[in-house]
């Protein structure tokens, strides 16, 4: 299998990722960003027409993180209160726990489950709160400079075997994910 060096750009370094060509990650216009489409559960790389109206579909959005950066889902975490305050507006606040390791929390009318993915890392998965919502949102790191932020059908309410699918995609097709610092940047 071929694999392709992206260089992913942000003020001060250069984030390198060495993908397999075969899923088929683009560079989303405008950023420093990449997105991909995978089939859900086979994991066949897809092109991207109207992938939301595919419920068989998750769409991979990498993202470059500068060092010591937090994913979404890890600054939720950092801002979040023990219960709602109607002294910091804004907020996210901790509502409940299950028994499994899930923790949800809400901000505003968003519900966000977090939970430690199977390589320990933070996930966070923003849950469709209302009939016209109909994708999950997660975020989770992909070790230390990459976020990677997936996207599908709501209909998927395993939220644990989403996030195991979307990390054996990144394994399977992420070769090496390095950063450095821009020539010339101090």
């Amino acid at each position: 299998m071929h694999a392709a060096s992206v260089p992913l750009e942000l003020p001060g370094h250069v984030v390198t990722v060495e993908i397999a060509d075969e899923l088929g990650a683009v560079p989303i216009a405008g950023t420093s960003s990449l997105t991909a489409y995978v089939a859900y559960p086979s994991g066949q790389p897809l092109a991207e027409p109207s992938w939301l109206s595919r419920a068989d579909s998750v769409r991979l959005v990498l993202r470059p993180l500068p060092p010591g950066s937090p994913t979404r889902a890890e600054a939720l975490l950092e801002r979040a209160l023990p219960a709602q305050s109607p002294h910091a507006a804004g907020r996210p606040w901790f509502v409940r726990s299950s028994d499994d390791g899930i923790a949800v929390y809400m901000q505003a009318t968003q519900e966000t489950w977090t939970f430690r993915g199977r390589d320990g890392a933070t996930v966070g998965v923003s849950m469709p709160t209302t009939p016209i919502q109909h994708t999950h949102l997660a975020s989770r790191r992909y070790g230390d400079s990459l976020e990677v932020i997936y996207q599908y059908g709501r209909e998927h309410t395993d939220i644990r075997a989403l996030d195991a699918f979307v990390l054996a995609r990144l394994r399977q097709h992420v070769r090496s994910v390095a950063r450095k610092p821009r020539p010339g940047a101090s």
